[in-house]
C-alpha cells in the first residue's frame, strides 16, 4: 500500500505544477471585412526579388511569415484549398474545381440545373455552386478523424456573414476554379462573385493567351453598394504563368512571372486604397512552384494586414515558431476576427503577430534550414538505423563466432549510444550543408565517445555518462525554447506538419531510455541506496513534468510511456515485485494523470490549448466517437510504420540478438542480470516503456526503438565483459 500511496501522491502533485493562464477575448469591432489575395504558385523570394512595391509595403507594414502547405492527401490544389477551408487535413475529388456561376452554362446546361440535380438544392441565380461536392463530400467521410466539406462557408453564414469569390485559374482548355472550395458551405455553395471566364481577357503574348481582366475584377468590387463580409480574389495569372513553365523558353517563363506578380500588386494596391481601416488584408499562396515542389520546399508566403496584425513575423499557438504557420491557422483566424466561436476540432488556431520584427532574410534562411531537414532527415536517420543494424548483427556473429575480438566492439555500441546526443547538438553549428552535416557528426560522435573513453576506457559506465549528458542537454533545451529540438533530423520536421514543439516520439523514447540507463547504473557505482531512491523519485518526477506539462513538452503518449516506466523502475527499485496488484495501481495513476493532464489544459481558451485540451473538448462536444478516431488513426499509423518504417527493423534486430544471447553462450545474460540488479531493472522498466509507447503513441515503433539505443548495447557490453 505504501508503493500505491507513493504512485498516486506522485501523480496528484504533478499535476499541481500545471498551471492555467486566463486569456483576454478579442474586443469586438463592428462592420470588419476581411479581403483575400490569392496570389498562387510563388515563393518569398518572388515578392524579394521584384519591383513589388505594394506587397513589400505590406510586408513592411504588416505581419508575415511563412506556410505549411498540407492536407490529408497529397499537395494537390483540390486537397490543400480544401483543408483551408475546413480548418483541419481533408482532401477534395477529382473535380472539385467544377466551381461555377450559377448562370453560367456548362455542357449545354445551366451550372443551376446540373447542381439541383445532383444535390437536390435549388441555388440563387447569383450563387457560385460547386458540381461535384457529393464526391467531395463522400471523399471525407472516410477520413478517422472529423472533416466538414464547407465548414468555413457554413459558420459565416450561420451568423450573417456574407462571402464572394471573384477569379479563376482557368486555361485555354481547362476550367478550373478552386478559390470557392475555401468558403463554399455545407450545402457546397458561395454567396455571390464572378468565377467564369468574364472576368477573362484574351492577350496572346500572356501563357495560355489568356489573362484576369483587373480593371474588369476592380470594377466589380467597387460596384457593389455593400462590401461582403469576406471577399476573395483569385489572382490567377501567377497560376498560369507557373503551369505554361513547360511550354515556353525559360526567358519567357521569367517575364510571364514578373508580369503576372507586377499585375497582381498593382490591383492589390488599388483594392488596398479603397478599403476601410477596419479591413483585414490577407495576400495568401495555397501552393508553392512547381520547381519548388520538385525541390521539397513546400514552404509558401503569407501577409496580413490590417487591425491586430501590425509590424513582425506571423506566429500560431500551432507552431509557437516565429514566422512559421500552417494553412490549417487560416480558418480559426477568420472565425476570431469576426467573434466566431472557433470548433474543438480544429487543428489550427488563430494567427496573430508574435512581437519579433525579424527581416526576410532571416525568413529565407529559416525556410533554407527547413528545407534542408526536410529534404536530408530521411537519409541520415536511414544511415543511422542500417548503420546500427548492421553493428548488432556484426556484433552477434563475433560473440558467436570470434569471442576473443569481441572487445573491439565496444567503440561501435557506443557509436550506437552517442549518436542521439550528436543529432541533438548538431543544429549548433552551420549544418545547412551535406558536407558540413557529415563532417559535424562525425566529428562531434568522435569527441563525445574520446571525452567519455578518457573518463572510464571502455568501461559499462559510459552508457551512464553518455545517458545523463544526453538528458541535460534534453531538458535544458525543453526549457530554453526548444531550438534544438525544433532542428535536429532525430526530431520532428515543420514541413512534414506532425509536430511542431515540445518534444516528439523520437526523443521521447531517448529521453526516457537515457534517464533509466543512468539512474539504475547509480545503484551499481553508489552505495547509499536510500539517498539514490529518493534522488531517483525526484528525478522521475521532473523528467515526467518536462514531458507532460502543455507548455513544455506536451506529449501525451509521452507521459504515459515515462509514468508506466518511471513507476516499474521505482517498484523494483524499491525491492517490490511485480504483480497484478501493484500493475493495477500503477494504470490508476496512470488514469488519473491523464484525467488531470487532459481538464487543467482544456480550462484554457481554445486558442491557447494544446492537443492535450483539445482532445477532451473533443470529446466533450463530440462524444466517446472522436476519442475512438483517435485511437484508430494511432493504430493505423503504428501498423503502417511496423510494417514499412525502418525503424520496425532495428527494433526486431535488437529483440532477436537479445533473445540469442540469452540462450547462447549458455546463460549468459541470466548470469549477468545475477550479478547486475539494477542493470536487470533498466532492462525491464525500458521493455515496460517500449510497450507503452507502441500501445499509446501513433509513432510508438520510433520511440520503442531509440528507448533501447542505451540498454541494448550496454546489454551488449556486459556480454563481452562477461566473455572475456
Amino acid at each position: 500500500m505504501k508503493f500505491a500511496a507513493r504512485i498516486m501522491g506522485l501523480a496528484l502533485a504533478l499535476l499541481i505544477l500545471f498551471s492555467t493562464a486566463s486569456y483576454g477575448q478579442v474586443n469586438n469591432i463592428k462592420d470588419r471585412k476581411i479581403v483575400i489575395f490569392i496570389v498562387d504558385r510563388v515563393n518569398l523570394n518572388d515578392y524579394v526579388a521584384n519591383d513589388l512595391p505594394n506587397i513589400k509595403y505590406l510586408m513592411e507594414n504588416g505581419t508575415y511569415g511563412l506556410m505549411t502547405v498540407n492536407s490529408d492527401g497529397g499537395r494537390t490544389p483540390e486537397n490543400v484549398y480544401m483543408t483551408i477551408g475546413c480548418g483541419t487535413r481533408a482532401v477534395g475529388s477529382e473535380k472539385a474545381s467544377l466551381n461555377f456561376n450559377a448562370s453560367e452554362i456548362v455542357n449545354g446546361e445551366q451550372a443551376s440545373i446540373i447542381f439541383k440535380r445532383n444535390t437536390g438544392i435549388k441555388p440563387q441565380v447569383f450563387n457560385i455552386v460547386n458540381l461535384d461536392f457529393a464526391q467531395i463530400e463522400r471523399n471525407n467521410l472516410t477520413r478517422n478523424h472529423i472533416v466538414v466539406p464547407g465548414l468555413l462557408g457554413a459558420l459565416l453564414k450561420q451568423n450573417g456573414k456574407t462571402v464572394a469569390v471573384f477569379g479563376n485559374e482557368d486555361t485555354d482548355v481547362e476550367q478550373r476554379r478552386y478559390a470557392p472550395l475555401i468558403v463554399m458551405d455545407e450545402k457546397g455553395i458561395v454567396d455571390f462573385g464572378d468565377v467564369s471566364d468574364n472576368i477573362l481577357k484574351r492577350d496572346p503574348l500572356s501563357p495560355f493567351g489568356i489573362m484576369t481582366d483587373y480593371n474588369l475584377l476592380y470594377q466589380k468590387y467597387t460596384e457593389m453598394k455593400e462590401k461582403p463580409d469576406l471577399t476573395i480574389f483569385q489572382l490567377g495569372d501567377t497560376i498560369r504563368a507557373n503551369d505554361y513553365y513547360k511550354y515556353a523558353m525559360d526567358k519567357i517563363n521569367e517575364r510571364n512571372k514578373k508580369r503576372a506578380l507586377y499585375e497582381a500588386d498593382e490591383f492589390i494596391g488599388k483594392v488596398i486604397r479603397e478599403g476601410n481601416p477596419n479591413t483585414l488584408y490577407i495576400v495568401l499562396t495555397p501552393l508553392p512552384p512547381s520547381k519548388d515542389m520538385g525541390q521539397k520546399s513546400y514552404l509558401t508566403p503569407i501577409i496580413l494586414f490590417g487591425p491586430g496584425f501590425t509590424k513582425g513575423y506571423v506566429t500560431s499557438d500551432t507552431t509557437k515558431r516565429e514566422g512559421i504557420v500552417t494553412n490549417t491557422d487560416l480558418m480559426p483566424t477568420i472565425l476570431q476576427y469576426f467573434d466566431i466561436p472557433i470548433p474543438t476540432f480544429l487543428t489550427g488556431h488563430p494567427l496573430y503577430n508574435s512581437g519579433y520584427k525579424g527581416n526576410v532574410d532571416k525568413l529565407l534562411a529559416e525556410s533554407h534550414k527547413l528545407v534542408f531537414n526536410y529534404t536530408y532527415r530521411p537519409i541520415f536517420l536511414k544511415t543511422y538505423v542500417v548503420l546500427e543494424i548492421i553493428i548488432l548483427i556484426f556484433a552477434l556473429l563475433v560473440l558467436l563466432l570470434l569471442k576473443k575480438y569481441a572487445v573491439y566492439l565496444k567503440p561501435l555500441l557506443f557509436f550506437v549510444s552517442t549518436i542521439p546526443l550528436t543529432f541533438l547538438l548538431l543544429p549548433l553549428f552551420n549544418y545547412t550543408s551535406l558536407s558540413n552535416s557529415i563532417v559535424g557528426i562525425l566529428f562531434l560522435t568522435a569527441v563525445a565517445i574520446i571525452a567519455i573513453h578518457e573518463i572510464n576506457p571502455y568501461g559499462y559506465y559510459f552508457y551512464a555518462i553518455i545517458g545523463l549528458v544526453t538528458s541535460l542537454v534534453l531538458l535544458i533545451d525543453l526549457v530554453t525554447g526548444q531550438y534544438l529540438l525544433k532542428n535536429s533530423f532525430l526530431s520532428y520536421d515543420v514541413i512534414g506538419g506532425a509536430r511542431f514543439y515540445g518534444i516528439g516520439n523520437e526523443y521521447m523514447g531517448v529521453l526516457i531510455g537515457a534517464v533509466l540507463c543512468f539512474t539504475t547504473m547509480a545503484f551499481e557505482i553508489f552505495s547509499n541506496k536510500k539517498l539514490l531512491l529518493a534522488i531517483t523519485t525526484i528525478i522521475y518526477a521532473l523528467v515526467f513534468y518536462f514531458i507532460a506539462a502543455p507548455s513544455i513538452g506536451t506529449n501525451v503518449g509521452g507521459s504515459i510511456t515515462a509514468f508506466g516506466a518511471f513507476a516499474v523502475s521505482l517498484l523494483l527499485l524499491s525491492g517490490k515485485k511485480i504483480n497484478i496488484k501493484n500493475l493495477i495501481y500503477i494504470g490508476a495513476g496512470i488514469v488519473l494523470m491523464l484525467l488531470g493532464l487532459f481538464y487543467l489544459d482544456s480550462l484554457r481558451p481554445v486558442s491557447q490549448q494544446t492537443h492535450i485540451g483539445q482532445t477532451f473538448a473533443l470529446v466533450k462536444s463530440h462524444g466517446i466517437k472522436s476519442l475512438l478516431q483517435i485511437f484508430e488513426r494511432k493504430l493505423l499509423m503504428n501498423y503502417k510504420l511496423i510494417k514499412y518504417s525502418i525503424w520496425s527493423r532495428v527494433l526486431l534486430t535488437l529483440i532477436v540478438v537479445l533473445l540469442i544471447l540469452f540462450f547462447k553462450p549458455v546463460g549468459v545474460l541470466s548470469e549477468i542480470f545475477k550479478k547486475h540488479t539494477y542493470i536487470r531493472i533498466c532492462f525491464v522498466a525500458t521493455i515496460i516503456g517500449s510497450i507503452l509507447a507502441l500501445i499509446f503513441n501513433d509513432s510508438g515503433i520510433v520511440a520503442a526503438a531509440t528507448m533501447m539505443v542505451f540498454v541494448g548495447p550496454m546489454l551488449i557490453h556486459f556480454v563481452i565483459d562477461e566473455m572475456s
